[in-house]
């Protein structure tokens, strides 16, 4: 009995002392880890900004209507510019922007494009020496895989967040130097919550925005008050995304609802506005309701009540001078022109559907210029039409297909 408490006493004491080197065996490790972020993020911070949006004062002087971030991801520096990305709604539509970067620099930068339906805008940071930046490196966002690593970079040269002053009201929303990381959790087609969330606020924008994003990936990664507009890594350093929102009312809440554009959908844009000075997008004129997502606030009881179960899609209304509003009737081109109120879509371009969103994604694959048949139900009548894909106007941003 006395050997065996011995032994056990010995035991125990071998257990303890193997503690310690069992702690310092774990402390690389974690180090190593920390040295992974530290490293991700050094190697990207050069390429982000942090953005002021300004806009006459009542004084008449300039001041700052709205702040968030951005990311530079093209050179010019034999004009001493440089080309960034933000949201929309970070930049909104002044004429005039202020930009700062990691090492708290501030440059003028000029709008060149934004476009409300995707929630993305085009800047150009002027008079910028090209060793005080490092542009980041577009990924591509249609081969993120659901579960990979995603940093989140917003305002980098801001200064630290616990010292910032938080008696300025713009500091006091948009947290200062902040990284986040988690993970891409999945992808969000549908557009309903962020468009009937936003419609009802006319006096921040106005308009209903990302009406033209086909699908956002939802993260893990927190986006905090200032991070809109700043980029998504991988673990590579390449952008897959800009941030643009988060809905919640706690930690619990904001985990499943972080929303980013994928990068392909900005790159498209960008690059469209800098080879041709335009962005086109498929579009019909075609407005499209799905019942159970809207109510008498958009005045559409009667529609709603009407075709509530109805299996096909069916037209609300009709742009003016829209492609649908120029349709032609196959089997009569001297019939009146362009679809109606209440047609039901029983087949486009050889496909039938009964989704909405599936219908909105395919609209979007769409090439412009393309002619494409269509059938629908018209009363008790089938008509064939035939109408061409056009281009989507500025004025159009609202969700029309």
């Amino acid at each position: 009995m006395r050997k065996r408490l011995i032994a056990l006493t010995a035991l125990a004491l071998l257990l303890v002392c193997a503690l310690p080197a069992q702690a310092q065996d774990e402390t690389p490790e974690s180090s190593s880890v920390s040295a992974f972020n530290r490293g991700l993020v050094d190697a990207v911070e050069k390429g982000c900004i942090y953005i002021w949006a300004m806009s006459p004062g009542s004084s008449g002087f300039m001041q700052p209507a709205w702040i968030g971030s951005g990311v530079i991801f093209m050179a010019v520096p034999e004009e001493e510019a440089a080309y960034a990305l933000t949201n929309h709604h970070v930049a909104q539509e002044t004429s005039l922007l202020q930009v700062e970067t990691w090492d708290r620099a501030t440059y003028k930068a000029q709008m060149v494009a934004t476009e409300p339906g995707i929630d993305c805008a085009l800047i150009r940071i002027e008079n910028i020496p090209r060793d005080r930046y490092e542009p980041c490196v577009l990924g591509n966002s249609d081969n993120v895989v659901i579960g990979e690593t995603a940093l989140a970079v917003g305002a980098p040269g801001s200064g630290d967040a616990v010292n910032s002053n938080r008696s300025d009201p713009f500091i006091s929303f948009g947290l200062h130097q902040t990284t986040t990381m988690a993970v891409v959790s999945g992808r969000s087609t549908n557009p309903y919550l962020f468009v009937r969330t936003w419609a009802g606020w006319k006096g921040f924008l106005g308009r209903q925005v990302m009406t033209n994003c086909p699908w956002r990936f939802v993260t893990q990664t927190p986006i905090s008050g200032g991070n809109s507009g700043g980029p998504l890594f991988n673990a590579r350093g390449e952008i897959i995304g800009l941030n643009h929102a988060h809905f919640g009312g706690g930690p619990a809440l904001s985990q499943h609802e972080n929303y980013t554009i994928p990068v392909n959908f900005c790159k498209n844009f960008a690059f469209q506005i800098l080879d041709t000075g335009r962005y086109e997008l498929p579009w019909f004129g075609m407005d499209m309701i799905v019942p159970k997502y809207f109510d008498d606030y958009y005045g559409v009881a009667e529609f709603v009540e009407r075709y509530a179960n109805e299996e096909h899609l069916v037209v609300y209304s009709v742009r003016d001078d829209s492609p649908a509003g120029r349709a032609v009737q196959v089997d009569d081109p001297n019939a009146p022109t362009g679809l109606q109120p209440f047609d039901e879509i029983l087949e486009f371009d050889g496909r039938t559907f009964a989704d909405l969103t599936e219908f909105r994604l395919y609209v979007f694959t769409l090439d412009v210029g393309k002619t494409v048949p269509l059938t629908v139900k018209r009363g008790k009548r089938e008509i064939d039409f035939e109408m061409e894909v056009g281009v989507k106007r500025g004025y159009d941003s609202e969700f029309s297909l």
